[in-house]
């Protein structure tokens, strides 16, 4: 079982031990005590991506070694990951970057995860309907309405009933690809492809279902995109909070910072993996949900 502590990227190395020293626990990584191995496994994986040459050859001249090989390797670019993730956080403070935010989640499932290839795909989806159907004179509302039905009548984006605990739902690459989502990632599609045509959305973390509100209309309305996209008043929002057993407050319906979005999507994916259980995954995801607390406590 890996450590829970997390492993440091080859940023934090200064210098790596002489090459007798790598061979020496590259040797000791064939080693039959799963115990030993285990540890070494460790020690590799902290010196970072300086290694991998080693760890290429060492897996090429012993096929026995490959699977042991490719964990330290994935290790080392988890690490990686978390550095990125971590620099990501220490600069994030606009609903904007909830998008980029969002992709770097991705990539703790599909580390090859091209993040200008979604961007692109985004940006695709935000042309075709502009290209259809948007006018700049267009109102919010209407505007709004009219994206609802181009991405979930037109291109088929649903929310996933019959596999609503299936981790690639949590996933925004996923959920461009295979068109279907949780409320949370559907919303941050609507977001993202409405932001790109000049609309005024905001993420809305309502208490057990997350919803995408039109800021400059009056009354209120919000999107659930989870069902289709259909429009909801504040009565609306209110009846499903009392029928859940809390008491409504207006504040429930407010904009949700980046932040709190991000780790609400961290702590759906932590409460799949911790019930699956995914061990390995689930501390990869604690790890997240930390560096983003760390950084930026909720209000």
């Amino acid at each position: 079982m890996p450590k829970d502590k997390p492993v440091p990227s080859d940023t934090t190395i200064v210098s790596l031990p002489p090459d007798t020293t790598i061979h020496a626990l590259l040797r000791l990584l064939s080693d039959p005590n799963e115990q030993v191995a285990r540890t070494i496994q460790d020690q590799l994986a902290r010196l970072g991506s300086n290694v991998l040459p080693f760890l290429e050859k060492a897996g090429n001249d012993d096929a026995a070694l490959q699977p042991r090989v490719a964990f330290i390797k994935e290790e080392i670019r988890f690490g990686q990951l978390q550095d990125e993730f971590q620099q990501f956080v220490s600069k994030s403070a606009r609903q904007g970057d909830w998008e980029y935010g969002a992709l770097l989640i991705g990539k703790l499932a599909y580390p090859d995860l091209s993040i200008p290839h979604y961007i692109e795909c985004l940006d695709q989806l935000a042309e075709e309907f502009r290209t259809k159907w948007h006018s700049p004179e267009s109102p919010s509302g209407k505007a709004a309405r009219l994206l609802s039905n181009f991405l979930f009548k037109d291109k088929g984006y649903s929310g996933n009933r019959e596999e609503y605990y299936e981790p690639d739902n949590s996933y925004l690459n996923r959920v461009i690809d295979t068109r279907q989502g949780i409320p949370i990632s559907l919303s941050a599609l609507y977001v993202f492809v409405g932001t790109r045509l000049g609309l005024p959305l905001v993420g809305v973390g309502m208490p057990g279902h997350f919803l995408v509100k039109i800021e400059d209309e009056t009354p209120a309305q919000f999107v659930d995109c989870f069902n289709g996209g259909t429009f909801l008043r504040e009565k609306d929002c209110e009846q499903f909070i009392t029928a859940s057993g809390l008491d409504y407050d207006p504040r429930f319906l407010e904009k949700t910072s980046t932040p709190t979005m991000l780790a609400r999507m961290l702590r759906n994916l932590l409460s799949i993996y911790e019930q699956e259980p995914d061990e390995q995954m689930a501390r990869r995801v604690r790890s997240f949900l930390e560096l983003l607390e760390n950084e930026q406590p909720d209000p």
